[in-house]
């Protein structure tokens, strides 16, 4: 018997050598996969019988087949392949879907910035100079888009014949668009503030107090929860002791019914509560558990300065308090109010306030659908 080793790259090749060195008679012993310096390999071994065909009754054996011996290393060779093919269509994918989503957002872009200069019956150039204006003030494109539409829609005869014109539409459509602020004719006494670290909560809560004390003469108590930042209780400790007012700290639920009781006298109750940029579900139960039995008005407080991205996801984690009201605060700090506009909307929640500054208790005002309008579009806090 002649046996022969061959090192191949592919099975195809060593049944090739196999068949002009052995001849069509050899047969297959093994065949495994070998690494060769730094390159895998077959490792196959043939052999045939010199004695093939001579005048020799032929003995039945156990030989393994060509398919048979091959099944194995095939299958191995399948498995492999497969393998790989995975890991490059991962990597394709995770690439291409990359692209793709960046090629689909510049797409919407380039639509949004098309559509905003076609909707509507003005001029292309009038649409053109306000949905350039509407970015310039902080709107998104789909929103902007939506505005110019709704100019178009505003006066079907004739159309906005002046920028001063489309602007006065524009205005009209964002009020109707926002949720108005309802006073708060449901009996709830007491207000709690909630929202991010470095909103201006203890800030926003002393005006609110002020106002209610000095301006609409309620007899009003202040509760602070926030046990987390340094010094938080001493700061509405100074504005209570200078507005006459009292005050409970309470950082366990237990602390915080005791003063609830203690100011059931009061009209007003108003809760300091500590920030947390994203509330976890043990922060929100605490928060839940402080709550008493009676109706509370949950106001979230968003910064001006943020961006759309970050208050949307502000008022999606905070939502599952069951805010009733918006503070708009630090408005004094920014002159791009248009990305609130998506936020209100789909946030379905009014405007209750806006504040800006840091005098007690001026620097707060009332909102309405009409104020936020008019800042959305002009871009200045005093305007």
């Amino acid at each position: 018997m002649r046996m022969k080793r061959y090192e191949v790259a592919a099975m195809n090749d060593a049944m090739a050598k196999i068949k002009t060195d052995l001849g069509p008679e050899a047969i297959i012993l093994s065949a495994r996969k070998i690494r060769s310096g730094k390159n895998e390999v077959f490792e196959v071994v043939a052999a045939r019988d010199d004695d093939f065909g001579l005048d020799r009754p032929p003995v039945k054996e156990d030989r393994p087949s060509f398919s048979a011996a091959t099944d194995e290393p095939l299958a191995a060779i399948r498995k492999e392949i497969g393998h790989v093919r995975q890991a490059v269509e991962e990597i394709r994918t995770s690439g291409r879907l990359a692209d793709e989503l960046a090629e689909m957002k510049e797409t919407l872009n380039a639509f949004f910035d098309v559509l905003g200069m076609r909707q509507g019956r003005a001029p292309q150039d009038l649409n053109a100079r306000i949905y350039r204006r509407l970015l310039q003030s902080g709107f998104s494109r789909a929103g902007a888009c939506r505005i110019v539409e709704a100019i178009g829609r505003g006066d079907r005869t004739s159309g906005p014949v002046s920028e001063a014109d489309a602007l006065a539409l524009a205005g009209k459509h964002i009020a109707l668009s926002l949720p108005s602020a309802r006073k708060n004719t449901t009996g709830k006494r007491i207000r709690m503030l909630i929202g991010p670290t470095g909103v201006g909560k203890t800030t926003t809560l002393a005006k609110l107090a002020a106002r209610q004390a000095l301006v609409e003469k309620r007899k009003v108590g202040l509760i602070s929860t926030d046990n987390v930042r340094v010094a938080a209780g001493e700061q509405l400790g100074a504005y209570a002791r200078i507005m006459g007012l009292p005050m409970e700290c309470a950082s366990t639920p237990e602390a915080f019914e005791k003063a609830i009781r203690r100011f059931a006298d009061r009209d007003v109750v108003l809760v300091d509560t500590p920030g947390r940029a994203r509330p976890d579900d043990a922060y929100l139960l605490r928060m839940a558990q402080a709550l008493p039995d009676e109706t509370v008005e949950t106001n979230l407080l968003m910064n001006a300065t943020g961006s759309g991205d970050y208050l949307e996801r502000l008022v999606t984690d905070y939502g599952r308090l069951r805010v009733d009201q918006l503070i708009i605060t630090k408005i004094d700090e920014s002159r791009r109010f248009g990305s609130l506009y998506d936020v209100i909307v789909r946030a379905a929640r009014p405007v209750a306030y806006l504040t800006g500054g840091q005098n007690v208790p001026q620097d707060i005002e009332e909102a309405s659908p009409l104020r936020m309008a008019k800042l959305m579009l002009s871009g200045a806090a005093n305007s």
